[in-house]
């Protein structure tokens, strides 16, 4: 797969889980703050800081889990560090944009960003697994003409 389309891909996934995510938190502040009139508001910083996350969390995708001929194990451990690294880049991003303030703000960050890391590992193996199934229906039409 071309590298850029990738990391565009992933980009635009993560982007929306983060989003998905900030809008699960507002609804929960709203719901469960105790303060009827508690405030959601997005401004274009936030946006604009949503889109930059998502790229910057994309490069470590494209760097590091390209090569899937490796063996397992070391696939596994490449796993688990590009998780650390996206939660370090999250973490430092959400502190610099403000996503968070307080504690309790930063614990439900975490539950959130875990979350984002499952929703984007699913929806990219759903993708690859459906064009491996167009691949393969493509190679089956091509022997069945022959």
């Amino acid at each position: 797969m071309n590298k850029m389309k990738l990391w565009l891909e992933q980009t635009m996934m993560i982007s929306f889980a983060i989003l998905v995510g900030i809008i699960i938190e507002g609804l929960f502040f709203t719901l469960f703050s105790g303060d009827p009139l508690y405030e959601f508001n997005m401004n274009w910083l936030q946006m604009v800081s949503i889109v930059l996350t998502g790229a910057v969390c994309s490069l470590p995708t494209v760097l590091w889990l390209v090569d899937t001929e490796l063996p397992k194990n070391k696939f596994t451990v490449r796993i688990i560090l590009h998780c650390i690294g996206l939660y370090a880049i999250v973490s430092l991003f959400g502190w610099l944009f403000k996503w968070y303030t307080k504690v309790d703000g930063f614990i439900f960050m975490t539950i959130i960003y875990f979350a984002v890391y499952a929703f984007t590992w699913t929806v990219t193996l759903w993708f690859h697994k459906r064009d491996d199934k167009k691949i393969n229906k493509a190679l089956d039409d091509i022997r069945d003409e022959e």
